[in-house]
């Protein structure tokens, strides 16, 4: 019998259900064996889900500790929680919604006695290039990694994307390495590699040699890399870090070793739910393959996602994983598609469907079973009301595009349109630079999400050079004396570049007659700045007693207290806090510094030559 509460809750949840189409029932009457729903963009995926939770709750005899939901992000998890809560309510948050690494961190934790304490710390990415680089700066020059290029660091982003490739698909040295090693025997046999008509110095059917010569130095290449990643975990574990790939690498890897843990998850989790399934990675499938190997063929798995929807790698890797669980439990599998679409109008809708049409790597290609195309239909009350139609305009060059944008947008600006509802949609962040800079001209208020390489920006630059300088100070004096007469003409410090100019023939004067001089003992020299007859004396004097202060605190101050000094000192923050872009600078230092503060957690005795 329900109490009240209960009997209310129930009533409630039973009026979601009878508010679901179809296409979506289905999907959550199906409880049992393995399900898979093709669910468009719009198409009420995260509702579906939910009420499927609820509905195995309400039909059957398992506790909410027994359904496990896997998705990819913190806040698809906190979406999902926040739904099954109003759906269901308290209950929802016995239900195990977690991202993927956040469920084998949990697996670990509760195993710390076979997993070993583990303390290590995340990796982060500065520390990832750091010991990538210490990797090839330790390869012999004849390396293939090193062999032909100046710069030891030349394929640093290849190895570091290698190597994540490898731990997320659950790759091994061997594996890649037999691959390669398949290919370079497979070359005299593909058709890009033989002549297909005669040349005057080659015959039909004869192998192209130089093009053989240039594919097996890339294949030498990928497989010394690949060897590299036994180097890489070392120096990590030696180190203390590990990358998120790890925590699931960790997992698959106990899961095969000891079989009673893995018993003990798979008696534990009767049903399990993932979301987003075509952006699964080898890694994580092996995990879910390993969970659900107890139950062989007709497991209690229901996977939701779309491989048009496919934004983690390109399509036809991620169409693999959807392939896979289509044939292996096609006999048993119940499949559902969802074609009524909650968000768009129809001519949207459309215009999508007319362009992604044109890729040819689908599953629709593949299995033959979808029906209309996938074809997606406008159910929500606006889109059946607004009219709303998609143009298709072609320009010159890129120049031309950018400023019709801009002026379409004063258009609708002025049409009374809220900027807030207008959206510029690009594939690559260089691609709005332009944009942004003709939006500012104008006066367009606008937002923009874009990943910025803090450390490249002229106040960040500055920033660096004094560290260089106060760090080559601090382990010999005198040996930042090059990096001074720049550090001078920082703006912040306001000392005049025709002072700087008479101050530079004095020291150049002194060396010409064999004195030992030092830039800093010329700045200590109040005698000779009065002399001089410098503007900006009193300026020279506050930049000594900032050096002599940074120098002699360093001993005494926490690293993040110490950057912190550095801003004050300085007058750096000062020259924020007056600039035009104040609000932007003062978020570039907060974003170093809390990254100092992290940096500092990390390794209480980081000095400044590290940082």
């Amino acid at each position: 019998m329900f109490n009240p509460i209960q009997q209310e809750r129930h009533q409630h949840f039973s009026q979601i259900l009878r508010r679901l189409n179809a296409s979506q029932w289905e999907a959550v009457r199906q409880i049992d064996g393995p399900v898979m729903a093709i669910a468009g963009p719009g198409t009420g995926k995260t509702h579906m889900l939910t009420a499927r939770i609820g509905h195995i709750l309400l039909q059957t005899d398992a506790q909410a500790h027994n359904i496990l939901c896997l998705t990819f992000t913190e806040a698809g998890v906190q979406a999902m929680r926040e739904r099954l809560t109003e759906f269901i309510g308290a209950e929802a948050h016995r239900v195990h919604i977690f991202t993927f690494h956040s469920f084998c961190n949990k697996i670990i934790q509760e195993n710390a006695d076979m997993f070993g304490q583990r303390r290590l710390q995340p990796l982060s990415e500065l520390e990832r290039i750091e010991i990538v680089r210490e990797i090839l700066l330790n390869r012999s020059i004849r390396h293939p990694l090193r062999r032909t290029h100046a710069s030891p660091y030349f394929y640093e982003q290849h190895l570091t994307h290698l190597m994540q490739t490898m731990k997320k698909e659950g790759w091994s040295v061997q594996q890649v390495q037999e691959k390669c090693a398949e290919y370079l025997e497979s070359l005299p046999t593909r058709a890009d590699f033989i002549y297909q008509r005669n040349g005057k110095t080659y015959q039909k059917g004869e192998l192209k040699q130089d093009k053989i010569d240039e594919a097996t130095q890339r294949m030498e290449r990928l497989s010394a890399a690949a060897a590299l990643l036994t180097d890489y975990r070392a120096t990590l574990e030696e180190k203390g870090r590990y990358d998120f790939e790890d925590m699931i690498l960790w997992v698959i890897e106990a899961f095969e070793a000891h079989e009673h843990l893995l018993r003990r998850y798979q008696e534990q989790y009767l049903y399990v739910l993932i979301d987003e399934f075509q952006d699964t990675n080898g890694a994580q499938k092996q995990l879910v393959d390993l969970l659900l190997s107890y139950w062989e063929d007709n497991p209690n798995i229901f996977v939701v996602g779309d491989d048009d929807q496919a934004i983690y790698e390109f399509q036809g890797a991620r169409l693999q994983n959807t392939l896979d669980f289509f044939h292996r439990y096609a006999e048993r599998m119940v499949l559902v598609q969802l074609q009524e679409n909650y968000r768009s109008t129809q001519p949207i809708l459309d215009a999508a469907k007319s362009l992604i049409d044109q890729n040819k790597i689908r599953l629709i290609s593949q299995i033959g079973v979808l029906s209309d195309g996938k074809q997606l239909f406008a159910v929500a009350p606006h889109a059946l009301t607004e009219a709303m139609d998609t143009y298709l305009r072609i320009y010159p060059n890129q120049l031309q595009e950018e400023i019709d944008i801009v002026r379409r947008i004063e258009q609708l600006k002025e049409g009374g349109c809220p900027l807030h509802e207008i959206a510029i949609i690009f594939a690559r962040h260089k691609q709005a630079r332009n944009l942004v800079r003709l939006l500012e001209k104008q006066g367009i208020s606008y937002q923009t999400k874009r990943r910025i390489d803090i450390f490249q920006l002229p106040i960040m630059l500055n920033l660096r050079q004094m560290m260089r300088f106060f760090a080559a100070e601090l382990a010999e004096p005198y040996s930042g004396e090059h990096l001074l007469f720049e550090i001078l003409h920082y703006e912040y410090f306001a000392i005049l570049p025709s002072d700087l100019a008479l101050l530079s023939k004095e020291f150049s004067a002194r060396r010409a007659k064999g004195e030992a001089v030092h830039w800093l003992d010329l700045l200590r020299n109040g005698a000779l700045l009065s002399t001089l007859g410098l503007g900006s004396g009193a300026q020279i004097r506050e930049f000594v007693e900032f050096v002599d202060l940074l120098l002699s605190r360093r001993a005494t101050l926490t690293l993040p207290e110490w950057v912190e000094q550095l801003f004050n000192r300085s007058g750096l923050l000062r020259h924020v806090l007056d600039s035009e872009q104040r609000a932007w600078h003062l978020e570039v230092l907060y974003t170093f510094l809390d990254f100092v503060q992290r940096e500092g957690e990390r390794r209480a005795d980081a000095d400044v030559q590290e940082l």
